[in-house]
């Protein structure tokens, strides 16, 4: 399974909502596989997750300008100290976002987000 590193993110504050119910079908099976110890290869750009999503077309079709999204995931990556093409266990993962993510940098890298608001809501980083 290749997760993107800005989907760490995601995954830590999805609910069962999404872009379309294929996304949503898919987002639930892969956070169930990740939570049940599967492992996962780190990857800059286009994941398992993006290969359900309607906006999704060889790149994000979401983003200003592009490759966007792909710099998000570096900065994640860069500030979580992980490394892209390495396989890592979700649990091990989640436990470094929890050492490390406060407030500000959910903020920071999750306000220009359109699931900002609802994350914001729920989100453990606040």
């Amino acid at each position: 399974m290749r997760i993107r590193g800005h989907h760490l993110l995601c995954i830590i504050n999805f609910k069962g909502r999404g872009y379309s119910e294929e996304f949503i079908e898919n987002m639930s099976l892969i956070k169930r596989k990740l939570e049940e110890k599967e492992k996962f290869l780190l990857v800059i750009g286009g994941d398992d997750i993006c290969s359900k999503c309607p906006y999704y077309k060889e790149n994000c079709q979401r983003e200003f300008k592009r490759g966007e999204t792909e710099e998000k995931d570096r900065k994640i990556l860069e500030f979580l100290g992980l490394k892209e093409k390495k396989e890592y266990f979700y649990k091990n993962v989640e436990g470094i976002i929890f050492e490390k993510m406060k407030r500000k940098d959910f903020e920071n890298f999750c306000k220009n987000c359109s699931w900002y608001y609802l994350c914001s809501k729920i989100s453990p980083f606040l």
